[in-house]
């Protein structure tokens, strides 16, 4: 039997959420999916893609932008994205997260 002790819990890395903002018939829309579940074999992230024109304030804040892809709730892409641009960004994002929880164990805080 195995227990997980608090400190085990702590140090596991979360998952990154990617979300995509899309509209039916965005072809760019669709290849940025595309590429999404390509890295999604590699790199472990939940996909999220949100029909934008069920919401009537996504249409206008995303309306002429999309896809817009956030990772974490941060906006990283608007428009036409590669596949190595979303690896860079899940992977400066992986990494951000783990110098600001670094630096805040050590009394500073890098987001003030």
């Amino acid at each position: 039997m195995s227990f997980c002790y608090p400190e085990d819990i702590q140090r596991r890395p979360k998952t990154m959420h990617v979300t995509i903002f899309s509209q039916p018939g965005c072809h760019l829309c669709h290849v940025a999916l595309r590429i999404a579940r390509h890295v999604q074999v590699d790199v472990p992230f939940i996909l999220h893609s949100v029909d934008i024109t069920h919401d009537s304030e996504l249409l206008i804040l995303y309306g002429h932008r999309i896809p817009v892809v956030l990772i974490d709730q941060r906006e990283r892409f608007a428009g036409k994205m590669t596949e190595r641009d979303l690896r860079a960004a899940l992977k400066k994002a992986r990494w951000s997260k783990s110098i600001s929880r670094i630096l805040s164990r050590l009394g500073l805080h890098p987001n003030r």
